[in-house]
């Protein structure tokens, strides 16, 4: 079906280049992430501060 099919790189160049690519990107998803949660968890602490720790 695919013979004499070569490609340019083999598995651990492969496995290289995306560690590379998770390493250069991996901050700016934690940076997304973190508009995402961080005022979920200030609603959630100024919640529970203001009814006096009771639910």
């Amino acid at each position: 079906m695919f013979t004499g099919v070569t490609l340019p790189f083999d598995v651990s160049e492969l496995i290289t280049a995306a560690t590379e690519l998770l390493g250069l990107i991996g901050p700016f998803v934690l940076l997304a992430i973190s508009f995402v949660v961080v005022p979920k968890l200030v609603r959630l602490i100024k919640g529970a501060l203001g009814n006096g720790g009771k639910n």
